[in-house]
């Protein structure tokens, strides 16, 4: 988490909000996201999903079963459908995302049983570093 909030620091000095994210192996980071990455579209350039397109990249597959996200934030909407479709067995994140993320009980994209090509719910582990996370969203 420590490396996903100097990835959120980079974001913030080139004026993006403070978003870092990273994809592990085993005990090797092989991905990391930086919230607003130049080169993707703004809209999708979200870190965590910059992290999964690098991963699968590298990997050369979209099956990211066994790997682990690590991210400043919850990762929202968006980027749990990527989580799920790239198979990530657990996401670490800071701080909760509200409304918008992919635990929110009314949406609950990385934890819903309900659609069967997803297979095993995603483990999650919240409020790692969550002051310090937190802390780094308010200095945007």
């Amino acid at each position: 988490m420590r490396r996903c909030l100097e990835l959120a620091a980079m974001a913030k000095s080139r004026g993006r909000t403070a978003v870092g994210a990273i994809i592990v192996r085993g005990h090797e980071i092989i991905a990391e996201g930086v919230e607003s990455s130049e080169e993707f579209p703004a809209m999708i350039a979200h870190a965590e999903i910059v992290a999964l397109i690098r991963a699968s990249d590298i990997t050369g597959t979209k099956d990211l079963n066994g790997c682990v996200m690590y991210t400043t934030v919850e990762p929202c909407f968006m980027c749990s459908f990527l989580i799920r479709e790239t198979k990530i067995a657990e996401v670490v994140y800071g701080v909760a995302a509200g409304q918008i993320g992919g635990t929110n009980p009314e949406m609950p994209l990385l934890t819903t049983d309900k659609i069967g090509r997803w297979g095993v719910m995603v483990n999650l582990r919240g409020g790692v570093l969550e002051q310090e996370c937190a802390a780094m969203l308010k200095r945007s």
